[in-house]
């Protein structure tokens, strides 16, 4: 056999030549993708900055404390009642408080009596009563010390804190006004006055009830916040 021509040597070379850039790009074709799906899939996911910060739950409202509960009213207090007989036992004297007010009834068992209200702030007690009568006092432990000056006569008194049945107490009719100092150790000194003053019949503190006439009359306890 003879030689080859170069022109069939250069036809040769140029079909292998297709054949490899055929190859080539079926493998490109093919794993180009593929590579592009693996980055996409392991790529991590970064959600957007807006630039707001996270929600966040709202604080819990405080609760109040014990301080911050609202104090009782004056209505709420409860009523304090002092009595006993003035330094040089002149007359009986009982004075009842409760919260910022106060309320007292001065009287001899005979003719001279008062009725005052007034005003406590702190432990200072100043009552008045209608015809100018006048109480200064102190409260402490257990008591009031003081003065009270009535038709123009001053007198000191120190007064105890007086236990149910002992205490103030008072009645209305049409006609007469009765009051009654009940004190610790049982006794009673008061007047009944319808105009002309005269000592006030026995009153039953267990039911609070008295005779005047021949009528019952009911009697309430005085507890310092009335006004006479």
């Amino acid at each position: 056999m003879g030689q080859r021509s170069p022109l069939v040597t250069l036809a040769a070379a140029a079909v292998g030549l297709v054949a490899l850039l055929v190859v080539n790009s079926t493998q490109t074709t093919s794993t180009g993708p593929a590579s592009s799906e693996a980055a996409v899939t392991s790529a991590p996911v970064t959600p957007p900055n807006t630039g707001r910060p996270a929600a966040s739950s709202p604080p819990a409202s405080p609760q109040p404390t014990a301080t911050q509960q609202a104090a009782p009213t004056p209505s709420q207090q409860v009523a304090v009642v002092y009595a006993g007989r003035t330094a040089n036992r002149e007359a009986s004297l009982a004075i009842a408080v409760k919260g910022g007010r106060a309320a007292a009834y001065v009287c001899d068992g005979r003719r001279v009596e008062a009725w005052l209200t007034g005003t406590r702030t702190g432990d200072a007690l100043a009552l008045r009563s209608r015809a100018g009568d006048r109480l200064v006092g102190s409260v402490g432990s257990g008591q009031v010390t003081g003065t009270v000056t009535v038709q123009g006569r001053t007198l000191r008194f120190t007064i105890a804190k007086a236990d149910p049945p002992a205490g103030l107490y008072r009645a209305k009719t049409s006609g007469n006004t009765i009051g009654w100092i009940v004190l610790a150790d049982g006794s009673q000194v008061g007047i009944d006055n319808d105009g002309t003053p005269a000592p006030a019949p026995p009153l039953d503190p267990s039911t609070g009830t008295s005779t005047v006439g021949g009528t019952a009359v009911t009697a309430t306890s005085v507890t310092g916040d009335e006004t006479f």
